[in-house]
């Protein structure tokens, strides 16, 4: 009830601020609410999600990769989803292209500078590799023709794979179950609500702050393009930056590993193929894109192979940061 009356809390500060400033500073200090609650709510979300794996006999990994991944990756399904049925397929799609640049080089390479990540033989064997193949099959469809479109088929295709994805992932929870053992302690109840509660707050506090960003980069006069591979890209992957940082801090490292990988797993598989099937049809009329794709590729390769240490350390936390620099400074040019 605490994190509900948080929320509540800040709507109504939120409300009264609108009222009685300036609507050019308005988004400059909502975006602080959106920040707060998207903090609590992640860290809600990520005792709520290890108390569910310990109760229930499944590993934190299966968690990350399952039911946080669904979670964060919510901004990114209700923006490319909208986008689709609206007409604007270039933006749905260039949304999901750089989430995921943005998780891998943005949310990762910062969560690393609170420290090292381990991770799990299965995660370096199998979900990593899993996800540059992912990630290797929409860099094909999205450079099969120019300018670079999705079509409905291809959506059939990868909700196919996405079929295979959860069979694994329910092979694994039965696994998991079979060598863990269960918490009896831990009320499963209370573990649902606040993990519950915890997803409402990083969607809440996520929607408040990429409406502030939209409203920040309207001010600034940013192109369409440029708007759907950062701004966006970055506002829908906040959840998967501030709940990766929290379960790093608080030791859960299989969890945030798991949701990064998982959430864009879901990112090019769940939601391109529900949107392409949507829209029917997604064209991204958008200046050499094949940039843009090769670093959606790239990212996840250059993770594959930090991954075959078993963990990721701080230089290759900046390794990446220094990547995602590259790509902004390559987006800005273009421009």
């Amino acid at each position: 009830m605490k994190l509900y009356l948080t929320f509540l809390v800040a709507a109504l500060a939120l409300i009264f601020v609108k009222s009685a400033v300036p609507m050019t500073l308005f988004p400059f200090i909502s975006i602080v609410f959106g920040f707060y609650i998207l903090i609590k709510g992640a860290d809600v979300l990520v005792e709520g999600a290890v108390a569910i794996a310990e109760r229930a006999g499944v590993s934190k990994l299966f968690i990350g990769l399952s039911l946080v991944a669904i979670g964060t990756s919510a901004p990114e399904l209700a923006v490319s989803l909208a986008s689709a049925v609206k007409g604007y397929g270039g933006i749905a799609v260039s949304d999901i292209v750089g989430s995921n640049i943005a998780n891998i080089s943005f949310c990762l390479g910062f969560t690393l500078l609170f420290g090292a990540l381990s991770m799990k033989s299965t995660t370096k064997k199998v979900e990593i590799p899993f996800l540059v193949l992912v990630s290797l099959s929409f860099f094909a469809m999205l450079l099969r023709e120019e300018p670079a479109t999705i079509v409905w088929n291809d959506g059939i295709v990868l909700l196919s794979i996405f079929v295979i994805f959860v069979y694994y992932l329910i092979n694994m929870a039965k696994s998991d179950m079979e060598e863990l053992e269960k918490e009896e302690n831990i009320d499963i109840k209370k573990a649902v609500f606040m993990a519950g509660a915890g997803l409402v707050g990083v969607i809440f506090g996520g929607d408040i702050t990429v409406d502030s960003i939209v409203e920040i980069a309207d001010m600034f006069h940013l192109s369409n393009s440029l708007f759907a591979l950062t701004v966006v890209a970055v506002g829908t992957s906040l959840p998967e930056l501030v709940t990766s940082v929290t379960a790093a801090n608080k030791g859960h490292t299989d969890l945030s590993v798991g949701n990064i990988v998982g959430s864009n797993v879901m990112n090019i598989l769940l939601i391109i193929g529900v949107s392409s099937i949507a829209g029917k049809r997604l064209v991204v009329d958008v200046g050499m894109y094949w940039v843009d794709a090769t670093f959606l590729l790239l990212t996840s390769v250059i993770l594959a192979m930090m991954a075959l240490k078993g963990k990721l350390r701080r230089y290759d936390g900046i390794i990446l940061l220094i990547i995602y620099i590259s790509y902004i400074s390559f987006v800005i040019w273009r421009r």
